[in-house]
């Protein structure tokens, strides 16, 4: 196949060519693929999108369910109420204020019946425009992730785009997941916040990062890595640096919600803790076993800080200097695996931490694999095909919860693998530890040829 297309496209390159110029520049490749996943994409959750009262739709058949509608609806987003709710928050505080002036947008210009006594009928047609512009925020939102992938990504360190934000902007992952929820914003500040820490730029990161954590709970995870990283590798004082900012920052956009009611704050962080049991985890398929766990999210969230303790206390005793990357897939992937619930938009997080650390075939195609099979899987169940109610092959839920589980805790020891024996890490360099490391890199390059090498020169 390769023979007969090349002479349909000029052949092959030769031996002389340079691989320079616009065709061969990632950052275009990485804006053709996310325009090539997101437009089929939107246009694949059309027919989802509910138009008339009495028509109701069934997304789990059509296997394309989001929340953006459903929750536009279903909270009375559509009659005026507040995204920041009542007596508990709905929505991580900076997607309800991303929610918020999307709506003021949706009535101020695109005239969407915004108003206290609307009916149904003018709700859905109020949440299409909804849909419309939140999609189109999201997408920005997806390019902005994919674009600062490439400066994370193999290369990068030495001033050059990576090719490793086309892993991202062409993931089968987002074509199934990407329009689910709003889970592509905190995605793509978190990123942005990573990008100013590989430049060296503890401060600036770590506010990003905090701003990200007020869009969604995995940022925690994520600051928790990157401080854990700068302790180990570079000290207190860049750990408080970068700890400081992120904390401040986290605390100062909650501040006003604090001051007007820190009850509704509290519950919605306490809820997060504490989830009960929810579709996709091992938790339920234990439940679906005859298994039931009282409690599971506070036992699952209390062996995550086990587990975590452990981890920790082995790194420095042990003296490890780990990858950023490699820190941040083993937090992500464990609070994934213990997680009391899993949600399908869970994979996107996923598929970034794999890209930060262990960007190869296997894993990729594992991770992708898995993770588009138990988001087919999990609307057969909810949809009732894949249920024993009505006599569907519910082996095949289940066996899509074992796989993936499986592929995520592979991914995981393979992380852990990679901090306990640095030299099978192969994004690891002499000239650049890691990727992401910045300033954490400079004690840490080998010596150039010809010039004495410093106790704190040589990559353990």
């Amino acid at each position: 196949m390769d023979n007969a297309l090349h002479p349909r496209i000029g052949g092959p390159a030769g031996r002389h060519t340079l691989r320079a110029g616009f065709w061969f520049n990632p950052l275009v490749t990485v804006v053709l693929a996310t325009l090539a996943i997101f437009i089929p994409l939107f246009l694949r959750h059309v027919p989802c999108l509910q138009t008339e009262a009495t028509n109701a739709i069934n997304s789990y058949i059509r296997v394309c369910y989001s929340d953006i509608q459903t929750t536009f609806v279903s909270q009375g987003l559509g009659q005026g109420t507040s995204p920041l709710g009542t007596d508990q928050l709905l929505f991580a505080p900076l997607i309800a204020v991303i929610i918020l002036l999307t709506r003021k947008v949706a009535s101020g210009i695109f005239d969407a019946p915004i108003t206290r006594s609307a009916d149904l009928q003018a709700q859905l047609d109020s949440s299409i425009v909804f849909f419309a512009l939140t999609a189109v925020g999201l997408y920005v939102c997806f390019l902005v992730a994919s674009l600062a992938m490439t400066r994370l990504g193999r290369g990068a360190a030495k001033g050059r785009a990576s090719w490793d934000g086309v892993l991202l902007a062409a993931s089968p992952i987002v074509f199934a997941a990407g329009l689910i929820s709003w889970d592509l914003v905190p995605i793509a500040l978190m990123l942005l916040g990573l990008a100013q820490f590989a430049r060296g730029r503890l401060l600036e990161a770590g506010i990003v990062v905090g701003i990200a954590a007020c869009a969604g709970t995995m940022p925690i995870a994520v600051a928790l890595a990157v401080v854990l990283a700068c302790g180990l590798r570079s000290g207190w004082r860049a750990a408080t640096k970068f700890g400081a900012a992120t904390v401040v920052t986290f605390f100062l956009v909650h501040l006003p919600l604090l001051l007007d009611n820190f009850d509704r704050v509290y519950a919605f962080y306490h809820q997060e803790i504490n989830k009960q049991v929810g579709y996709g985890s091992l938790w339920y398929l234990a439940s679906l076993l005859g298994l039931d766990i009282r409690e599971a999210g506070s036992l699952g969230f209390a062996l995550l800080m086990i587990f975590l303790g452990v981890f920790i206390a082995w790194l420095y005793v042990t003296k490890k200097r780990p990858r950023v990357g490699s820190l941040i897939a083993v937090i992500v992937f464990a609070t994934a695996v213990l997680g009391p619930a899993y949600p399908p938009q869970t994979a996107l997080w996923l598929i970034v931490a794999l890209i930060l650390s262990r960007p190869y075939r296997r894993e990729l195609i594992a991770l992708t694999v898995t993770e588009v099979g138990y988001y087919l899987a999990i609307w057969g169940w909810l949809g009732g095909a894949l249920t024993t109610n009505q006599s569907g092959p519910y082996l095949l839920y289940w066996l899509a919860i074992l796989l993936r589980s499986g592929v995520q805790l592979w991914i995981l020891v393979g992380s852990i693998r990679d901090i306990a024996t640095p030299s099978r890490d192969l994004l690891r360099t002499p000239d650049v530890p890691d990727p992401i490391g910045g300033a954490l890199n400079d004690s840490e390059r080998l010596a150039p040829l010809g010039e004495p090498m410093t106790a704190g020169s040589v990559t353990r």
